[in-house]
């Protein structure tokens, strides 16, 4: 299963990703761009291709990720594309989730 993983990077560092995809890879193959992005490929072409490939959608909470374009984008496309939702919480707890939670984001302007 590919597991896209979608954050504000202000509100993670790479340790703390590193520890979101070890938490995570019980899941399956964990996508998280700051970690896997291929330096020979523009990093939107390579968010869309992972998007594209992935089974599941993880929003990562915090208090900056309704506020960036790029998890707007995600999230929008994920919906789009009727990619299951899962919502890692600030503390650390995986839960299943609707998009219409993430309603800030969604209805959140660039």
């Amino acid at each position: 299963m590919n597991v896209f993983v979608s954050y504000s990077r202000r509100d993670n560092s790479l340790l703390r990703l590193a520890e979101i995809e070890v938490r995570l890879s019980h899941i399956g193959e964990v996508y998280i761009d700051d970690l896997h992005h291929p330096l020979d490929v523009d990093r939107h072409v390579a968010v869309i291709a992972a998007l594209g490939a992935a089974d599941v959608f993880i929003a990562v909470a915090s208090p900056q990720y309704p506020h960036t374009p790029w998890t707007r984008h995600e999230v929008k496309e994920a919906a789009r594309r009727g990619l299951p939702l899962l919502l890692l919480t600030e503390t650390g707890a995986v839960r299943g989730a609707r998009y219409d939670e993430l309603i800030p984001v969604l209805n959140a302007t660039p």
